[in-house]
């Protein structure tokens, strides 16, 4: 979701926001740092939450202007545009990374990260989430997009999420409700900011478990250009094939535009090789979109979400 432009005095409105306990506020603060792709201009009002009832005091601020805020976790499987984000910036992943382990079962607040799930999975032997090994984002982004790898996704394991609305209020949506599938989940145009999630796993050995994530992250670090910033996989798998395959056969791999390039490792990334602006990203991306389209008559479909304004 994206953040509709701010026509309100923004001072006040970053003061009134400041006032609430365990929030901070940034002003005309560069998001570029905020995302693993270490490009985009600024936020009007970064704003970060240190605990849920922080969380549910900005969303009610913003409700009462008619904004609606874009939230960011680790800022991974995004691109912010160089002309930045209007309106209010809420990042989850500073304050909301609590997780709760209870049996075979965990309570998460959205801006924990997978990794750090992951881990304590496996120091509990808990298995289901050794999919997710390696993939860089927070709990929220992976449930909006229901992330997967190696066969398994998020939306697998999910028993219920909580969301908070513009009124301030939470409520609860079981993973019926959810319609996860690929790359998507009903959460994605449900108003509101996901607080956290119960997840439920299974009992298995810890060394198990463990050799499991090991094994897939080294799967992924011998396939993907892990070490370089990027936004993860540029385009969804077409259906009966691969947007990697598709890409490195009409010839993408290298092709670089600025300070992006498309990964000699894997075609469906696009790393920042250094000085990349947003324009950069995009312009490449839509260069290999049409490579493709043209040998192949296949419109690859973005999996990336691209967010604010361009440069002015």
């Amino acid at each position: 979701m994206s953040a509709e432009p701010c026509t309100i005095e923004l001072t006040s409105l970053a003061q009134r926001i400041a006032e609430v306990p365990g929030v901070e506020v940034r002003v005309d603060e560069p998001l570029a740092p905020y995302t693993s792709f270490g490009v985009g201009g600024p936020a009007d009002i970064l704003t970060l939450p240190g605990s849920p009832e922080g969380l549910a005091e900005i969303m009610l601020v913003a409700g009462n202007e008619g904004l609606t805020p874009l939230i960011l976790g680790n800022g991974t499987n995004l691109i912010v545009r160089d002309g930045g984000v209007r309106g209010i910036v809420v990042l989850t992943a500073r304050g909301l990374g609590r997780i709760e382990m209870d049996g075979a079962e965990a309570t998460i607040e959205s801006g924990a990260t997978l990794a750090a799930l992951c881990c304590r999975c496996a120091h509990g032997g808990l298995q289901g989430i050794e999919f997710a090994a390696g993939i860089p984002g927070t709990l929220g982004g992976a449930l909006i997009m229901n992330a997967g790898a190696n066969g398994g996704e998020i939306g697998q394991v999910v028993c219920w999420v909580e969301v908070i609305g513009y009124d301030g209020r939470v409520r609860r949506h079981d993973a019926a409700e959810l319609d996860f599938g690929y790359r998507r989940s009903a959460l994605r145009d449900t108003p509101g900011a996901i607080i956290r999630a119960r997840l439920s796993f299974s009992q298995g050995d810890p060394d198990q478990v463990y050799g499991a994530l090991c094994e897939a992250m080294a799967v992924r670090c011998a396939k993907q250009p892990v070490a370089m910033p990027s936004a993860g996989s540029i385009f969804k798998r077409p259906e009966g094939d691969y947007a990697g395959r598709l890409l490195e056969e009409a010839g993408a791999k290298g092709m670089n535009v600025g300070g992006a390039m498309v990964s000699p490792k894997h075609a469906n990334f696009v790393v920042n090789c250094g000085g990349a602006t947003a324009r950069d990203v995009l312009d490449l991306i839509e260069a290999a979109r049409r490579l493709v389209e043209d040998k192949f008559g296949v419109a690859l479909e973005p999996e990336v979400c691209v967010v604010g304004e361009d440069a002015k």
